[in-house]
């Protein structure tokens, strides 16, 4: 039962802890199916720890219909010390009229890590992927990725998902920037190195310039 204890949470490598308010729901029972699951009762913003330095926030398509709540919900976690943040949100034929909103706000202006899904069974597919990862590079610290490496598959997809990008494109940037928030610290002149000049175009204005992002 080794942890990293970086922050108060305790998470069993290859367990995931679960918030209460989600016990019940499609997403948990995925979980259950495949890894240990832990269920914890508290009034905190992270819905899921798949390790002890990692959290998540799942927003759903009723959050999304309902309005703006859901930013308090995600700032907090971007407060949060010692964990990397990981937003998922559901894309459905109803909200994704709201992602590009979502995502400017959670990419753009938090600098989180954003992974649309289409439903619950899906988001617990990747929840499960990262416990899997966690587990197998905390078991092997030789196949722990440097930091100019990082394979982080929450990283990826949210790069992936930008304008201009695509797996190759965001994997070479990876290589050379192993955050977002390193990402959009980048000059449009470094990004073309990397990328080509027609996709650092589109991808420095969907970060630093809103007015285009329609």
């Amino acid at each position: 039962m080794n942890c990293t204890q970086t922050t108060a949470i305790k998470v069993p490598v290859g367990h995931i802890l679960v918030n209460s308010r989600w016990s019940r729901s499609d997403i948990a029972s995925a979980l259950q199916a495949t890894i240990p699951v832990h269920t914890e009762q508290t009034t905190s913003a992270v819905d899921f720890y798949p390790s002890c330095n990692t959290g998540v926030v799942y927003i759903s398509e009723a959050d999304i219909i309902e309005g703006c709540a859901y930013k308090r919900k995600v700032a907090r976690l971007r407060k949060a010390k010692n964990l990397h943040g990981i937003v998922i949100v559901e894309k459905t034929l109803t909200s994704s009229q709201y992602f590009h909103d979502i995502q400017k706000f959670c990419v753009t202006e938090l600098g989180l890590d954003l992974i649309p899904v289409s439903n619950q069974k899906e988001a617990a597919s990747f929840l499960i992927q990262l416990v899997c990862m966690e587990s197998h590079l905390d078991n092997n610290p030789y196949m722990k990725p440097s930091a100019a490496h990082c394979k982080d598959p929450a990283v990826l997809t949210t790069l992936t998902s930008c304008p201009g990008l695509g797996s190759t494109r965001a994997t070479a940037l990876l290589e050379k920037y192993p955050s977002i928030n390193a990402v959009c610290k980048a000059t449009i002149q470094e990004l073309s190195a990397v990328i080509g000049k027609a996709s650092a175009s589109k991808l420095y204005t969907f970060l630093h310039d809103p007015t285009q992002q329609k």
